[in-house]
C-alpha cells in the first residue's frame, strides 16, 4: 500500500506568492458590483436625462437649469393676453364715442398697466426711474392730446423729448451706474409706448379720422387675438426654442387681422376696402410682433439667470405693449392714407 504525504505549506502560502485570480492582472482588484438597488437607481437616473433631453418631460432638476427649453405655460396662465386683447380692443373703439376726459382717463389706466407690466418683465436696473418718467408722461401726454388746438402730434412728441432729457439726468442721480444703457433704452421705449396710446386721443378729435381708427383696431385685437387663439390648440412647432409661442399664430394672426381690417372698410362707412386692407396688414404685423417681443424679453431674462416675472403677468403685458406700439402708425395710417 502506496502512502503519499499532503503538502504541509498548504493553505499558508503569503500572498505575493498565490497566484492572480482569473480574468485579473496580478495584484490588480476591481470594485465591488452595484447592488440591485444602486442598479435600478441609475437606470431610472438615465432614463430620465434621456427624456429631458427628447422634451418628453423634465424632472425637478432639470427645471432648475434656466436654460433649457422652458415648458409650454398652463391654460389658464395663457388665457390673460386673449382678456386683455378683448377688453382693450373694446375700450378703445367704444371709449372714442364718450367724453374726451373719460376716453383719456381710461387711456391713462392703460399707460400705466403697460408701464407696470412690462417693467415687471423685463426687470431693469433703476426700475422705479423707468416707472416714475414713463408715468408722468403718460399724464402729460393725454392732457395736450385733449386739450391742445389744433389737433396734432407735435405736443406729444415734444413731451417725449423732454422725458428723454429727463432720463439721462434721472440716471445721473443713480446711486449705481450699472446697466444704464439698458435702463436708458428700455425707459425711451415705455415712453414711446405711452405716447402711443396718447395718440388714440388726438385721433378721437379729428373728424373723419375715426372709422378709419376703429378698423385699424379691429385688425389689431384681430391678429393677437387669433394669434394667442391659436397658440392654445398649437403651441408647437415654437418661433423660437427658448419662447414659448407658436409659429402657426404668429402667421394666422397676421393673416386674421388684414381680413378683419378689410371687412370693415366694407361695413364701415368712411375707409376705402383697399387701403383698409393694406393699413390693417401693416397694424396687424405690428401688433403680433410687438406681442412677440414680450416673450422674447421674458425669455432672455431666464436664460441670463435673473428669473421672470409670472406667465400670466407676462400673457397679459403681450398686447398692452403691442396697442401702444401699433398708436403711432394708426394714427399715421387713419389720418394720411386710408382716408380718401
Amino acid at each position: 500500500m502506496s502512502y503519499s504525504r499532503p503538502d504541509e505549506t498548504w493553505g499558508y502560502e503569503p500572498p505575493e506568492a498565490a497566484p492572480p485570480a482569473e480574468g485579473s492582472a496580478w495584484g490588480e482588484t476591481y470594485p465591488e458590483e452595484p447592488t440591485r438597488a444602486e442598479q435600478r437607481r441609475a437606470a431610472d437616473t438615465t432614463g430620465a436625462r434621456r427624456r429631458v433631453s427628447t422634451g418628453a418631460f423634465r424632472t425637478a432638476d432639470a427645471r432648475e437649469d434656466h436654460t433649457l427649453p422652458p415648458p409650454t405655460p398652463h391654460l389658464i396662465h395663457r388665457l390673460p393676453a386673449i382678456a386683455v386683447a378683448i377688453v382693450v380692443s373694446a375700450g378703445l373703439v367704444l371709449g372714442a364715442q364718450m367724453e374726451r376726459p373719460v376716453y383719456a382717463a381710461g387711456i391713462a389706466v392703460l399707460q400705466i398697466a403697460a408701464v407696470v407690466l412690462v417693467t415687471w418683465v423685463r426687470r431693469i436696473d433703476g426700475a422705479w426711474l423707468t416707472i416714475a418718467v414713463a408715468s408722468l408722461l403718460a399724464v402729460g401726454a393725454d392732457w395736450v392730446a385733449v386739450t391742445w388746438q389744433p389737433v396734432s402730434l407735435l405736443p406729444i412728441t415734444v413731451l417725449l423729448a423732454l422725458a428723454f432729457g429727463a432720463s439721462v439726468a434721472g440716471q445721473l442721480v443713480r446711486r449705481t451706474h450699472e446697466g444704464v444703457t439698458e435702463s436708458l433704452g428700455f425707459t425711451m421705449v415705455l415712453c414711446i409706448a405711452v405716447c402711443g396710446y396718447a395718440c388714440y386721443i388726438a385721433l378721437s378729435r379729428l373728424g373723419s379720422a375715426p372709422p378709419a381708427m376703429y378698423s385699424a383696431v379691429v385688425a389689431a385685437g384681430t391678429a393677437i387675438l387669433a394669434a394667442r387663439a391659436v397658440d392654445l390648440v398649437m403651441p408647437d412647432p415654437r418661433i423660437n426654442r427658448q419662447v414659448t409661442r407658436g409659429a402657426f399664430g404668429i402667421v394666422i394672426g397676421t393673416m386674421c387681422g388684414t381680413a378683419s381690417a378689410a371687412y370693415a372698410g366694407l361695413v364701415i362707412e368712411g375707409p376705402d376696402p383697399k387701403h383698409a386692407a393694406i393699413g390693417g396688414l401693416l397694424v396687424a404685423l405690428i401688433a403680433v410682433l410687438s406681442d412677440l417681443a414680450c416673450g422674447y424679453m421674458s425669455a432672455s431674462r431666464r436664460i441670463d439667470g435673473a428669473g421672470t416675472a409670472p406667465n400670466p403677468v407676462v400673457s397679459a403685458a403681450g398686447p398692452l405693449l403691442a396697442f401702444a406700439v401699433t398708436g403711432p402708425v394708426v394714427y399715421l395710417l387713419s389720418a394720411y392714407y386710408m382716408i380718401d
